[in-house]
């Protein structure tokens, strides 16, 4: 169909994330390493264009709340210089290893602060 499938939409919008942390000096691995993951609570994304095969994309991303047990991620996907493809947002809730909902350790709310 020379359209991107959907569900693309959810790993660029995961590598958008990671990267705007690593913009903050922020290690999402170190972030599990140290035993917290950010689970993945909702996924909404509202689709205004279809991305095509070879177009360059740049993914906005932004932190819209942060709370002890709970954050936000908005997105704005465009064609590179180009046009609003798509907006979307993650909701996040901190997991420990066996997936049970925790705090997010102060040291990370301070840093994603």
């Amino acid at each position: 169909m020379g359209v991107v499938h959907h569900s693309n939409y959810a790993v660029w919008l995961e590598a958008a994330r990671v990267e705007w942390m690593r913009g903050r000096g922020l290690s999402y691995r170190e972030l599990e390493d140290s035993g917290v993951s950010l689970a993945v609570s909702r996924l909404s994304v509202t689709y205004r264009r279809p991305a095509r095969f070879d177009d360059l994309l740049s993914i906005e991303t932004r932190l819209d709340e942060l709370r002890s047990r709970r954050c936000i991620f908005s997105y704005r996907v465009l064609i590179r210089d180009g046009p609003l493809l798509a907006d979307a947002t993650t909701v996040h809730v901190p997991t420990d290893r066996s997936g049970r909902a925790v705090r997010l350790p102060q040291v990370w709310f301070d840093a994603l602060r």
